[in-house]
């Protein structure tokens, strides 16, 4: 889990840092922004997920920085939503366990298509303390995404449920006619 949590932080940060780059030398009204979205993220990976478990609440805060921050690898090449439906107060989660699957969506339709991303990201937690999540996002098969560093790959992490919540999950992964859901 350590390994994991390792290369997405690794891999959010170097693309992050490139985006804060390119605004800054551009003077982009932006640039403070992104620095305290990206800053507000490292603190949370660096404190508070040495916990085993995260408030809900304050997962979803982060999810929707990470959003935030990668949206603006597509910004006007298509659209990102992210709909959080959150009545399950007082819950917690595993720490980064769906960011995988978010960050899996941007790298994939940011690198496949030049315009008309789709990334729809929907999560839900009942009264009862199910959580729904469910994340699609548009790809082309035929495209530059070969190049791209595999890092663990999504094989590796269906695992990370597996073995965080082995008897308490259901996870399903399908790919047809260029829309990747999770």
């Amino acid at each position: 889990l350590q390994l994991l949590k390792s290369q997405i932080n690794a891999h959010f940060l170097f693309n992050n840092l490139n985006n804060l780059y390119a605004h800054a030398i551009e003077n982009s009204s932006k640039t403070p922004e992104i620095i305290l979205a990206l800053s507000d993220f490292l603190r949370y990976t660096l404190y508070e997920c040495k916990a085993k478990y995260v408030s809900i609440i304050k997962e979803i805060e982060q999810l929707e920085n990470f959003i935030q921050l990668n949206e603006m690898h597509v910004e006007g090449r298509g659209k990102v939503a992210f709909t959080p439906n959150n009545k399950g107060v007082g819950y917690q989660i595993a720490p980064l366990l769906l960011m995988v699957f978010i960050e899996n969506a941007f790298k994939h339709s940011s690198s496949s298509q030049s315009d008309a991303i789709e990334i729809d990201i929907n999560l839900t937690i009942s009264e009862k303390g199910l959580l729904t999540f469910e994340c699609n996002n548009s790809f082309q098969e035929q495209s530059n995404t070969d190049n791209l560093s595999k890092g663990i790959g999504l094989k590796k992490l269906k695992n990370k449920p597996l073995i965080l919540y082995p008897t308490r999950h259901t996870l399903k992964i399908t790919s047809e006619k260029e829309l990747f859901k999770v």
